[in-house]
């Protein structure tokens, strides 16, 4: 998934719950700023913050590994 891409689901789903950006930044431990960042797709979070913000956001990260062709 592009980080773009990422960023609108996080937003979405961020939405759906009514919560704030600032909300969400409150939950898990961050900055607002910094979740304004990744809904924009202008920062590129580590899989240790969207783990943190998954679990606010009650979404699950899978993770796929394919042999190379």
């Amino acid at each position: 998934m592009e980080i773009e891409e990422l960023g609108k689901l996080i937003k979405h789903r961020r939405k759906v719950l009514g919560l704030t950006t600032r909300d969400l930044a409150n939950l898990a431990g961050m900055s607002k700023t910094t979740i304004s960042q990744i809904e924009r797709g202008v920062r590129n979070p580590t899989f240790e913050v969207l783990q943190n913000i998954f679990e606010y956001l009650n979404l699950e990260i899978k993770v796929e590994v394919k042999k190379r062709k």
